[in-house]
């Protein structure tokens, strides 16, 4: 519900920006509405860029495909003042956002099982007690390290379609970070391979993030795959405790 509410909050936004700058969206702008000095161009080229934001604002909030002649009606009724149930907006926009994300969701954990299914009889793919699945691709020289250990790693991530989501190999720079604090099929998986070393990781969505939408790429009950190369281990040092 939290999330859905962020999601209203951002398209009330929009709309009211979109409303202020569309008040009279019915009619065609002409510079004379507009101070001295503005021209039609000027007009235009903002107008343009207000709805290309707004456009990119709906993409970020998980919206999916919508009706834009019907968003162009919504803030040409929210311009001339027409007014909407506060509790009828909500209801609608969180009826929707429950409805998608409950037919991706199951929609996801379907096409998940099977690739894992598939990818589980592939030769020298190993499925542990937990789910995770994995393939050493290079088994390096260095100590493998355990779950409290700090690792140091280059990595890839892809999602179901096989887009790339992350990549430290993009950024140009490793990423180092403790074990124990990252998604569940991490903590398990790097702990298979020594350091030097090469792993391939595909990752149940209950090891990863679950029902949840992380950003644009990774839906709910999504399983994800990934390519790790382990740089360095920096073992686990217990804290001396104070007197």
């Amino acid at each position: 519900m939290i999330h859905n509410m962020k999601k209203i909050f951002a398209v009330a936004v929009i709309c009211a920006v979109s409303a202020m700058m569309l008040a009279s969206c019915d009619k065609k702008t002409s510079a004379g509405s507009q101070p001295a000095g503005i021209s039609k161009s000027d007009i235009d080229s903002v107008s343009y860029m207000i709805g290309y934001s707004t456009g990119m604002q709906m993409m970020q909030s998980n919206f999916g495909p919508l009706n834009a002649n019907a968003i162009i009606k919504g803030i040409q009724d929210a311009g001339k003042g027409v007014e909407v149930d506060y509790a009828v907006f909500q209801n609608v926009v969180n009826g929707f956002m429950d409805k998608r994300n409950e037919a991706i969701s199951a929609e996801n954990a379907e096409k998940s099982a099977k690739m894992l299914a598939a990818n589980g009889k592939k030769a020298d793919v190993v499925t542990t007690e937990s789910g995770l699945q994995y393939m050493i691709v290079r088994e390096g020289t260095g100590v493998k390290p355990t779950e409290r250990d700090t690792v140091e790693v280059n990595y890839e991530g892809k999602n179901l379609a096989g887009k790339v989501f992350d990549s430290s190999y993009e950024r140009g720079t490793t990423v180092t970070f403790p074990l124990n604090g990252v998604i569940r099929g991490w903590t398990e998986g790097m702990q298979y391979v020594g350091e030097g070393g090469e792993i391939m990781l595909w990752i149940p969505a209950d090891l990863a993030y679950g029902e949840r939408n992380v950003g644009s790429d990774i839906g709910p009950n999504e399983a994800l795959t990934f390519k790790v190369e382990l740089v360095s281990v920096k073992p686990y040092v217990e804290k001396p405790v104070s007197e």
